[in-house]
């Protein structure tokens, strides 16, 4: 059986060898998040290139991806929409918040704030989880699995979901299956550059 679930996890990781960041967070989960900790999203820092900026968008922009429904990695019919979703700022001026409107399930939202010349130290992320079956509150975990307040340059964490605790800790062969299907999911989901952003994103997001 210890042969088998080597070589299972073998595969696993041979298949993610594209996704390595997504590796990183599903070994985090497995080796530190509790058994009920539920990934729901994730929240990423980039930066807009020269070409980009030329055309009127520089600095850095911020987005965030809502996958709560996904049944085989999150909550699949207990997932909801993001409410009021705001990254706020640490800025060399003062706080900052921008804000990116509803998030629906499957969807994401990218700001389109002039950040030209901003020195920012931290970016943190509030909104209001549309699950009321389930009480529980939300955790960004960074690359290691570590709870964390914020970006603080940039990256991508990972938005977590945890439930009250009401089973024991998850044997194995569920832990496996777990990272099989995130690993999966992050590997086939089609994620457009961080740089990409064209008029119809502007337009998409002004409109959220």
């Amino acid at each position: 059986m210890a042969t088998k679930a080597r070589d299972v996890l073998q595969n696993i990781l041979f298949s993610a060898r594209r996704c390595l960041p997504a590796v990183a967070l599903v070994g985090a989960l497995l080796a530190h998040a509790p058994a009920n900790a539920i990934p729901i999203g994730d929240f990423s820092w980039g930066e807009h290139t020269p070409a980009e900026c030329d055309a009127g968008l520089c600095g850095a922009f911020f987005s965030v991806d809502n996958f709560s429904t996904d049944p085989t990695i999150s909550l699949g019919l207990l997932g909801d929409s993001f409410f009021n979703v705001l990254v706020n700022l640490q800025t060399d001026t003062g706080p900052q918040s921008l804000l990116l409107g509803d998030i629906v399930p499957g969807g994401s939202s990218q700001s389109i704030d002039d950040l030209f010349n901003a020195i920012i130290s931290s970016a943190a992320l509030t909104f209001t989880f549309g699950l009321p079956q389930i009480a529980g509150s939300i955790h960004l975990l960074d690359d290691t699995g570590a709870i964390v307040a914020a970006l603080t340059g940039p990256g991508l964490l990972l938005i977590d979901y945890t439930a009250p605790s009401t089973t024991s800790v998850s044997e194995p062969s569920t832990l496996l299956l777990f990272a099989g299907g995130l690993l999966g999911f992050f590997r086939q989901r089609k994620r457009r550059p961080d740089h990409a952003f064209d008029a119809k994103d502007r337009e998409r997001v002004s409109a959220a």
